[in-house]
């Protein structure tokens, strides 16, 4: 793989941060007054970084062909939490409310 997280093995460690772009982690406020319509942005008061945690397993699930189940290939780490990342994108896999980064 061609991403910082692609080599990730079991036993390395990581950082869980929140994704500060998923809508968990914002807050509504009043957009254009004249439409009276409101707008996301990001709310300035929660914490990015959450822990750092270990990877106890590692998964790859090759491609999927075909015209309704079709599925390009991945491969997945799951946390002491029990929680699932993508190392294509880092995003937690289901909601992407968090993600992890490699620790420096």
């Amino acid at each position: 793989m061609s991403t910082p997280l692609g080599d990730l093995q079991i036993g390395d460690r990581v950082v869980v941060k929140r994704n500060l772009d998923h809508p968990a982690h914002m807050k509504q406020v009043p957009a254009d007054p004249r439409d009276g319509g409101t707008k996301w942005v990001r709310d300035e008061n929660i914490d990015e970084s959450v822990a750092v945690s270990t990877i106890v397993e590692r998964r790859h699930h090759p491609s999927v062909t075909g015209r309704w189940l079709a599925r390009p290939a991945r491969t997945l780490v799951r946390l002491r939490s029990g929680l699932w990342y993508d190392l294509a994108t880092g995003l937690q896999e289901g909601s992407g409310a968090t993600r992890i980064e490699r620790r420096s």
